[in-house]
């Protein structure tokens, strides 16, 4: 809305001033009285110097620039009343000169416009306090001025007063200039250049005002007051920069450091990139305390390194770095500390005549982690100056390395996170969603990871429409390793089991496998099962597992048939230790399977849960449904661990036979429960 309404009003001034210039042909055609000439004249200049105030409103002010441009105008304008001389004829009525007189007045006219504008833009620029009531009080003089022209030959008196008012304004507001202390030396020089040339071309064309004297006195008097302005502007502001010249290398060498360390203060949290990070360090660090060479010792566990090297060579960077390391023992330093390099053995072998040399400590925590190095030819010196710049940029870049080193981590974090976020969603496809459904079994299972992703699994599989396959396994390790052999093993039992018929021939198959897959430092704990749903009938192996839990009535009996981990070994050891158990299930006969995250959950005493514990749980709740069971297991584990975390990963299996066992499997139990208690004895 605000700029729909800038750019109505830029557009009205702009009309105005091309009805003002048509005034003013008309007036110059028609050859009207001097008072309406005047009065057009002005029009042109009001109007045109509204809509230039528009334009400049938005534009980025430059002095040097601007004063420029007052010498280019100048120039430009004296060379037209110069040659106008002989072209410009007022009094004549052919149209082809009124043409000529319209288009000279208007080009003085806008010249003037633009002039003052700039001399508007110099005079308030950089002020502290509100100058408009003195510049707006000698506008009003001006004016003043170039109007009472108009008055009878018996008032001058009165034009005269008026004009040494101005005058006595314009000295008054010339000399606050408070820009010319915000440039730098080398632009002070070209002002003091400028400044002349202007006063000789306004000089010039306050002598040349004869031809607009005769077309109109208002406007001339208004021409020679801006000159006389801008003289005496241009004399102040020629001895206000001569005077600046001798603290002009201090302002300039302050204006750098604060331009660096604003500079820096952006790039800390632009800048990822450790090496152009470093780059840009050395960089600042040779502007801020005028060094011919930088770069950066950064610390290591086996020495030190060169980094971001700026004007010197790595042989020459390694000859100071030992003198420093060695002789100076700057990583004992805890300060920005100058050495000469007079007394320097291996002075002669340096390509260039380096005399000083000062090392800032780059420190993260107070802990040194390098040093910032500068070095200075021949005979120049760190004066105190120098080195508190030093001191506070390495300050400053020390922590921006840190920052660096932060975001660095915090991206390897993310990545990691990532990298989790893709185990996680592998595990979840390969813990089963939805367990089996059978008429005459039970069946409740659960996985609660330590961490983001777990090592542990467990899978159910239809072998046929008689037989239901499942295990269990704990992967040694946790995270992504862990996760990716869980999608590997979940891959071969669920091959194995639709091609081999018995749990320890899929074991040993499945060890042979692995070998190209685990390590040495990897193994699987696992217990497989193939239970025939009619007559209740289990073949079990367990390789190196938890012992498998068999609930029947108000006994636990722990099942422990022998075998060691898959890949603990790829030899025959692995398949003769491997025993394969037979049960048969009797009506209500529990068979639970589990990973020792429940068993070793840890109180705040560092005390395990236990398998006394695990099995008083089970035996408490056995006549309940067993998803109640699961629940009950995991409320008592969770309630003896609250006050410490979760280390391990907790993964339950509960499988509860519901239907009656046949003679022959009963005379089977019996025989197998007679060997359990002769195991006990």
């Amino acid at each position: 809305m605000d700029l729909l309404f800038l750019k109505s009003t830029k557009t009205i001034k702009f009309q105005a001033f091309i009805i003002s210039a048509a005034l003013l042909f008309i007036v110059n055609l028609f050859f009207m009285e001097d008072v309406i000439k005047e009065i057009a004249v002005f029009l042109v200049i009001g109007t045109l110097i509204l809509y230039l105030m528009d334009l400049m409103k938005f534009k980025q002010i430059n002095p040097v620039s601007m004063v420029m441009n007052v010498a280019i105008l100048n120039a430009i304008v004296l060379l037209i009343i110069l040659v106008s001389q002989h072209l410009v004829q007022f009094r004549s009525s052919n149209f082809f000169n009124v043409i000529v007189n319209f288009l000279y007045v208007l080009i003085v006219a806008g010249s003037m416009s633009y002039l003052y504008i700039i001399f508007k833009e110099l005079y308030f620029l950089r002020q502290k306090k509100d100058m408009s009531t003195y510049f707006n009080t000698m506008v009003i003089f001006f004016l003043l001025t170039a109007l009472s022209t108009l008055l009878p030959k018996s008032l001058d008196f009165i034009e005269q007063t008026f004009f040494i008012v101005s005058i006595i304004i314009m000295i008054f507001n010339s000399v606050k200039i408070s820009w010319i202390a915000f440039v730098v030396k080398k632009e002070k020089i070209y002002l003091l250049i400028l400044s002349i040339i202007i006063i000789v071309l306004m000089i010039s064309i306050a002598n040349s005002l004869k031809e607009i004297e005769g077309y109109s006195e208002a406007l001339s008097k208004f021409v020679l007051l801006l000159m006389i302005y801008g003289g005496i502007y241009n004399s102040i502001l020629f001895f206000t920069a001569l005077f600046h010249l001798p603290t002009a290398d201090a302002f300039d060498r302050k204006n750098q450091e604060i331009s660096s360390l604003q500079y820096f203060s952006t790039l800390i949290t632009q800048v990822l990139d450790f090496s152009d990070l470093t780059d840009s360090v050395t960089d600042i660090a040779l502007k801020i305390c005028d060094a011919n060479a930088a770069w950066i010792i950064l610390r290591e566990e086996e020495g030190y390194k060169s980094i971001a090297l700026k004007n010197i060579g790595y042989f020459d960077s390694n000859l100071l770095n030992h003198y420093l390391v060695t002789e100076k023992n700057i990583f004992d330093v805890n300060s920005i500390k100058v050495f000469t390099l007079e007394k320097f053995q291996d002075k002669g072998q340096l390509s260039e005549k380096y005399h000083t040399i000062a090392a800032a400590p780059l420190k993260v925590y107070n802990e040194s982690k390098g040093f910032l190095i500068a070095v200075k030819k021949e005979n120049m010196l760190f004066d105190e100056e120098d080195r508190n710049a030093l001191n506070t940029f390495s300050d400053y870049a020390s922590v921006a390395f840190d920052n660096s080193r932060l975001v660095k981590e915090s991206i390897e974090k993310e990545r990691m996170e990532k990298e989790l976020d893709l185990a996680r969603d592998i595990q979840m496809r390969i813990i089963p969603t939805k367990l089996p459904e059978f008429r005459n079994l039970e069946i409740s299972s659960l996985f609660i990871p330590a961490f983001e992703v777990g090592g542990d699994y467990y899978d159910f599989f239809e072998i046929d429409e008689n037989k239901l396959g499942f295990v269990i396994a704990d992967v040694s390790g946790k995270g992504i390793s862990a996760a990716f052999i869980m999608a590997e093993l979940k891959g071969i039992f669920e091959s194995l089991s639709k091609t081999i018929s018995t749990p320890k021939d899929i074991l040993i198959t499945a060890n042979s496998i692995l070998k190209r897959t685990l390590n040495r430092n990897t193994f699987v704990s696992a217990a497989f099962g193939v239970l025939e749903l009619k007559t209740g009938k289990l073949n079990i192996v367990r390789a190196g597992h938890c012992p498998i839990l068999l609930i029947r009535d108000d006994k636990i009996k722990n099942i422990k048939p022998t075998g060691i981990g898959l890949g603990l070994t790829f030899e025959g050891n692995f398949s003769d230790n491997l025993e394969e158990k037979v049960i048969f299930l009797q009506q209500n006969d529990m068979i639970v399977l589990y990973t020792d995250g429940i068993t070793e959950a840890k109180n705040k005493e560092l005390e395990d849960f236990g398998q006394e514990s695990f099995e008083a749980v089970l035996l408490n709740h056995r006549e309940k449904e067993v998803d109640e069971i699961s629940k009950n297991v995991i409320h008592e584990v969770t309630m003896f661990s609250q006050h410490n975390l979760q280390h391990d990963d907790i993964t339950l299996v509960i499988l509860k036979w519901k239907q009656k066992l046949n003679i022959d499997g009963d005379r089977e139990w019996q025989s197998l429960v007679q060997q359990l208690n002769n195991q006990t004895k």
